[in-house]
């Protein structure tokens, strides 16, 4: 199945994500729990997931049992042009801001969020990539074992940029490059 987002969404309002993740997870009063859409490898997304340069928010998982977690938990075709902002996700394995597992195609999405998991493969935009994942980025924080800004365990081609304290890091730009716009330059150049 295919999907166009419209416009930006907010599945949880009137808190941020930032204060749910600055209190070991806690789910603020009246906050949802998210379900990943393609939640296991029975059930992967495999359509194309166009963002239309939206956003998603207030998404907020808490489940250290589980594996295959993001605003996608495994994707088998194509996610692009999406930001996962203001949201929460911690899982056991393969867990990332916009995708846990991808086995297909991953661009132009970025992720702003709190991700952590208490098993391995934990990336801000995606835990365990195994095919392709290009023009994204990372600015969210991140923890876990086997992990990394972009991607927590990658077998595939990955081309993003993340939040880093020095310029120097493979892939990472400074707070002041992503300010003065240098990555959304590089972004839109491919």
């Amino acid at each position: 199945m295919n999907a166009i987002l419209t416009c930006d969404i907010t599945v949880n309002s009137g808190a941020s994500a930032g204060a749910v993740a600055n209190c070991n997870g806690t789910k603020a009063e009246g906050w949802r729990d998210w379900t990943p859409i393609g939640i296991d490898s029975d059930h992967r997304y495999s359509g194309i997931f166009d963002g239309n340069g939206h956003t998603v928010s207030g998404l907020y998982f808490n489940d250290s049992n589980t594996d295959s977690v993001g605003l996608f938990g495994e994707n088998e075709y194509i996610i692009k042009n999406v930001g996962v902002i203001d949201s929460y996700f911690r899982g056991r394995s393969d867990v990332g801001g916009v995708c846990g597992a991808n086995y297909d195609t991953i661009t132009n999405c970025y992720n702003t969020s709190t991700v952590s998991g208490a098993g391995n493969n934990i990336g801000g935009v995606c835990g365990w990539n195994q095919s392709k994942i290009t023009n994204c980025y990372n600015t969210g924080t991140f923890s876990g074992y086997s992990m990394g800004a972009v991607c927590g365990n990658n077998s595939g081609f990955v081309n993003c940029y993340y939040l880093a304290e020095r310029a120097d890091e493979n892939g990472g730009k400074t707070e002041e490059q992503f300010l003065k716009g240098e990555v959304t330059y590089l972004l839109s150049q491919g």
